[in-house]
Formats: C-alpha cells, sequence, structure tokens
C-alpha cells in the first residue's frame, strides 16, 4: 500500500518511467537470466568471465600477494594480468569470498550492472528534461538490438558512466540555480554531501576502465570552464586522478613492464583501412538492424547538438573517440567497441521522439496530428517487439553454442597425467576457459603440432571446422554440440 500511495504522488512523467522502464527491466531480466547458469566456452562472455575466476580462485587458495594482488592468471599464463584499471578484479573477489566460485558468481555483476545500465539511462534522460514517453520508446528500440542485449551484461558497461553523468548534470543545475558563490567557496575543501557522492563515484568510474578515466577527465575539464562548478570540476578531476595512480602503481609493481610496453605498442598499431571499414561494416551489420544503422548517426548527431544533452553526450563520444585514436588495433578486433555510443544515441533518439510528439497544434488541426503520432509510436513499437523477438538468433550463437565447449571440458575433464590443455586451432585462439575448467597451461595447436602432445592427452576440437584427415577415421573420447575431445593419438595416425 505505501508504494502505491508513493507511486501516486509521482508526476505523470516519472509514473510513465516507472511503468514503461519498470517493464523493460522485466523483460531484460528474464532474458538474461538464464545466460547466467551457462557454462564458461568460446565467446567474449567465457574469456572474460574465465580470466575473473581464475584471479578469484588465485585469490581465495593464495591469498592477495600469492595472487598478484588480483591479477594472477595462473595456470593459463605466468604473467599477471594488468591490462585494465582493477575495480572489477575487486568486485569478483568479494562475490567470491562471499557467494563461492561459479559461473554465475560471476556473470552476477555484469548481469545487474546491465540492469542498472537500463535505470541509469532513464533516470539520466529525466535529470535532462527529457520527456519520460520519449525516453521508455527509446530504451526500448536500444536495448531490442544485439550490440546491447549481448554487451551490456558483461563487465560494468557503461553502467557507472551513466550514474557519474547524471550526478554531475544534476550538480550543474543545482550550482546554476544558487547565489554567486562566497569568496573561498570555490575551493575543492569546501564540500557537501552531493559533491562527496559525486567524487565517489567518478573515482570508481575511472577505477573501472580507461575510457572512464577519459570520461572524467572530460567532464572535469568541461566543469573548469563552467562558472560555479570548478569546486566540483577540481574534486572530480582528483578523485579520477589518485584513481589513476593507484591503477598505474598497482600495474607496475605487480605486472612485467615490458609485456605492458609491448601490449601498448601493439594496441596503438593501425591496421589497413580496407580491413577495418571491412571489419566495422561486419560488426555494424550483425549488432544492429538495418532500420536502427540508419538512426545511429544522426541521433548522435542531435544528442551533442541539443543543449540539454550536449554535455552528457559530447563528452562520452569524446572520451569513446580518444580511447579509440589511441588504440585502434583494439577498436579493430573488438565489435563491442563501439558500445558506449549508444548513450548518445538513446539521447539523441529520446529528443528527436520528443520533438516529434510535440508537433505544432496549427498543423495537427490539418493534418492529423495526433492520429499519426499514435501510428508513429505504434510502428516505434512493433519495431521494438520485432528487435526483442529477432534475439533468440543471438543468444544461439554468442551464448548457447559456444557454452558447448565449455561443458564439453567441464565434464570430460583432462586425460589421467595430462599436463597441457591442447587446443586445436579454430576453436579459440584465446582458451582461458579451458584452463579454468581443467587448471592447467592451454596451448593452442595446429594439427601439424600434436604430434608433441602426449598420446593419451586430450585434444579439444571444433568439429564444423575439421581438417580432412581427421574426419577420415579418428572417434572422439566426448563430444557436445559442435565440439569434440580426441586424444592426441587418434589424431597423428
Amino acid at each position: 500500500m505505501r508504494t502505491l500511495a508513493i507511486f501516486r504522488r509521482l508526476d505523470g512523467g516519472s509514473r510513465v518511467t516507472v511503468v514503461g522502464g519498470g517493464a523493460l527491466l522485466a523483460i531484460l531480466a528474464v532474458g538474461w537470466w538464464g545466460l547466467l547458469f551457462l557454462p564458461l566456452g568460446a565467446s567474449h562472455d567465457g574469456r572474460i568471465n574465465a580470466r575473473f575466476g581464475m584471479q578469484v580462485r588465485n585469490f581465495l587458495e593464495n591469498g592477495l600477494s600469492g595472487s598478484d594482488y588480483l591479477a594472477s592468471m595462473a595456470p593459463f599464463s605466468e604473467l599477471p594480468y594488468v591490462h585494465h584499471p582493477p575495480l572489477l578484479n575487486l568486485m569478483h573477489a568479494v562475490v567470491g569470498s562471499v557467494l563461492g566460485q561459479g559461473e554465475w558468481q560471476l556473470r552476477l555483476i555484469g548481469y545487474l550492472a546491465g540492469l542498472a545500465t537500463v535505470a541509469g539511462l532513464l533516470w539520466l534522460a529525466r535529470r535532462l528534461d527529457l520527456g519520460a514517453g520519449a525516453t521508455v520508446l527509446a530504451m526500448a528500440l536500444v536495448a531490442g538490438t544485439p550490440m546491447f542485449w549481448i554487451y551490456a551484461r558483461l563487465g560494468l558497461g557503461v553502467s557507472l558512466m551513466v550514474i557519474l553523468l547524471g550526478l554531475w548534470s544534476r550538480y550543474l543545475k543545482a550550482s546554476g540555480a544558487e547565489p554567486a558563490p562566497r569568496p573561498g567557496s570555490d575551493s575543492p575543501c569546501a564540500t557537501d554531501p552531493s559533491l562527496v557522492v559525486l567524487a565517489a563515484v567518478a573515482g570508481a568510474v575511472a577505477f573501472s576502465s580507461w575510457t572512464g578515466v577519459l570520461l572524467v577527465t572530460v567532464l572535469a575539464g568541461w566543469g573548469f570552464f563552467r562558472p560555479g562548478s570548478r569546486r566540483a570540476a577540481w574534486l572530480v578531476a582528483g578523485a579520477g586522478a589518485a584513481m589513476v595512480l593507484v591503477t598505474l602503481a598497482w600495474a607496475l609493481a605487480v605486472g612485467d613492464g615490458a609485456e605492458l610496453a609491448a601490449h601498448a605498442a601493439d594496441r596503438r598499431r593501425w591496421p589497413a583501412w580496407d580491413a577495418l571499414v571491412e571489419n566495422y561494416r561486419w560488426f555494424y551489420g550483425t549488432l544492429f538492424p538495418g532500420w536502427f544503422r540508419w538512426l545511429i548517426l544522426p541521433a548522435v548527431v542531435v544528442a551533442v547538438v541539443d543543449r540539454r544533452t550536449r554535455m552528457a553526450s559530447g563528452a562520452i563520444v569524446i572520451a569513446l573517440g580518444v580511447w579509440t585514436l589511441v588504440n585502434p588495433d583494439a577498436a579493430f578486433l573488438h565489435d563491442y567497441w563501439t558500445y558506449p555510443l549508444l548513450v548518445p544515441v538513446l539521447l539523441g533518439l529520446a529528443v528527436i521522439l520528443g520533438r516529434l510528439g510535440n508537433g505544432s497544434p496549427g498543423i495537427g488541426r490539418r493534418i492529423g496530428w495526433k492520429r499519426a503520432r499514435a501510428l508513429a509510436v505504434a510502428g516505434l513499437v512493433f519495431l521494438a517487439v520485432l528487435g526483442f523477438g529477432s534475439l533468440g538468433a543471438y543468444r544461439d550463437a554468442y551464448f548457447y553454442a559456444p557454452s558447448d565447449a565449455g561443458g564439453l571440458v567441464r565434464a570430460a575433464g583432462p586425460a589421467p597425467g595430462q599436463e597441457v590443455a591442447w587446443v586445436a586451432e579454430g576453436v579459440d585462439p584465446l582458451a582461458r576457459w579451458v584452463s579454468y575448467y581443467w587448471d592447467l597451461p592451454t596451448l593452442e595447436v595446429s594439427m601439424d603440432g600434436i604430434a608433441t602432445a602426449r598420446g593419451a592427452d586430450l585434444v579439444l576440437v571444433r568439429t564444423d571446422r575439421m581438417p580432412a584427415p581427421i574426419e577420415a577415421g579418428a572417434e572422439p573420447v566426448a563430444e557436445q554440440g559442435r565440439y569434440a575431445l580426441f586424444s592426441a593419438a587418434s589424431l597423428t595416425r
């Protein structure tokens, strides 16, 4: 009853946001639920969560220093993994310590972060004075794309960034409404609870990803040039800088300097332009419906131009653009690289839909604006439903089929005395999940290289990419989906 009373006190826009946003959250929560319990397999989901799984296991078994301060990926690699700020490492260590080890525990943070992203985007749009109905409809269109549905629940995504943007926008509004600050009050020492929260979230964002570091930098730089917001800018910049220093100290103390330098050099290498264009044509053709691809650029332009969304959208665009220029090779390899761009896309779509919904009354009398608007809304709702309805194929391709590989190695286990987990070419060039399940170092080998394996050792093969000599007569020890385990001896006859 108390919840109902609170709901009744909300204004009309807030009610639309609560009802519409709640429906979207329920749809995503149910759709993502089954993915929590799948085995880790040959996918981004499997590779990334297997890394965290090994880091958590090494921490629980060997302690903080014995796990290279949450960076150890043994037995997959003897080199600590320190390529990213370690907030997620800490969060996974806490979850593993409290809830234990397993697939759903490793995916729980991403699951909650994906739901928080939807709630955060709706909240941010309200902070920016965008129409509730337009925002919920835009959110439905965005959430129904494969890019969002697949990658919103991987790691922290943009959840913390969206929260930071909302807090920053709220502070700018509040500071603009207040009288001019007293002399000395623009000092970073003069704080209030809202600024403490803002600085804390800024620190968390910088501690979560390098893109987050750039976003904090852009917001702080923006604040320095805005009257009345320098105090917040100093606090945000200070919190971000502190977390960057902690991250660098951790990476340099724990990691290998030469490996870090080599990794950075590889990421700065520019791919051939024709290959880059072809990759992104494939990425966007796969992860966005055709009709949605035509909306991306107009939505981003509108989001950057509109005064209400300019700050939040511009900050994301600048941070992502700079990070792409710094790491062109990473942008070339990762299909989820431009996922943060969905923030300005969402805001731009909300602006466009809001303006279309507020047609001129004079024109409305001549062309039946209300009827046209109702038809347009019905069409967009149909597209959103169509988007969610088409996600079944992506669920199979991105999660269920790759998880068969992890289910197979989890169920079968290595051969007695096996010391290396052999993975044939074509399965996964970074099969961390095999090391996670078998607790062995993993080595990718060609068919010619399998001769180096002990005859009884098991070799993981993807059967739809099997070389002709295997097809001639070797029988698998175990098989699941398109993956099979063969003895090394059967492959070298």
